[in-house]
């Protein structure tokens, strides 16, 4: 009997644990409860469905910062040409995640990333001198990854020495001599006029956090002259379907940026 009430106690216990609500970290910093189901990745963009009090909707991975499902923690990373939802498999400063490559649906890849905005995929070829001059930063981990203390197989305890070094010696500011600074000069573009149009036609409008942060994007990337990935071109086309004021200047915009 002691047998038995025990295993129906462990039962109700995980029972509580996975009746727990999924957690949702949008870009705008709220938290939301809910249900979330994480869909097939695109080309374009990776997705979940979110059902909460408010209801169901559909977000995009760039619109939100991570969530919490089943116990497991997922992170938006921005890797490659779209933002992409990674499972962490050790956190901190370096953390270790896996991700989905080639539209599949298992989270296979392995992609190292760090609160900096710097990341890397685990190479398979050049193993070592990737990932070592990637963790340069503390050196005894750097060496420890070319003398193979650290391999493919042990990541996490790289990850973990790596946090570790940081801990207890904080990064050294590298300081580059460039010269004098000189302003930075900005052409009015076609594109730039069509977005700073857009942006100043849905001032008057009620627009979403993820439409006001993605022509903060779009416009970043006009402006250092750098192409604008087709993710954010449709995600533009997209979040501005409701706001036919500006249909004429997007419509210019996308074929502007073909």
């Amino acid at each position: 009997m002691k047998i038995i009430k025990a295993l129906l106690f462990v039962l109700s216990c995980a029972c509580s644990v996975y009746a727990q609500p999924d957690h949702l970290i949008t870009v705008s910093g709220d938290t939301l409860q809910g249900e979330i189901d994480i869909l097939l990745p695109t080309d374009y963009f990776e997705e979940i469905n979110f059902k909460g009090d408010q209801g169901k909707r559909r977000y995009k991975a760039f619109q939100f910062v991570g969530f919490q499902k089943d116990g497991e923690f997922y992170k938006s990373i921005k890797h490659s040409n779209k933002y992409r939802i990674m499972k962490e498999v050790a956190g901190g400063y370096l953390g270790l995640y896996l991700y989905r490559s080639d539209n599949s649906f298992e989270f296979g890849s392995r992609f190292l990333y760090k609160i900096s905005n710097e990341g890397l995929e685990v190479p398979n070829i050049n193993f070592k001198k990737a990932v070592s001059k990637f963790v340069s930063d503390c050196p005894s981990v750097e060496a420890q990854v070319l003398d193979r203390t650290y391999k493919a197989s042990n990541l996490v305890d790289m990850v973990a020495a790596f946090n570790d070094c940081l801990n207890r010696q904080p990064l050294v500011q590298r300081v580059i001599e460039e010269g004098p600074y000189e302003p930075v000069v900005i052409v009015e573009t076609e594109e730039l006029r069509l977005i700073n149009a857009i942006s100043e036609k849905l001032k008057t409008e009620s627009i979403s956090d993820e439409l006001s942060t993605l022509l903060k994007d779009i416009t970043s990337k006009i402006e250092k002259g750098e192409k604008v990935p087709g993710y954010l071109q449709s995600a533009l086309k997209e979040e501005t379907q409701e706001h036919k004021s500006v249909q004429q200047e997007v419509n210019d915009l996308l074929t502007a940026l073909k």
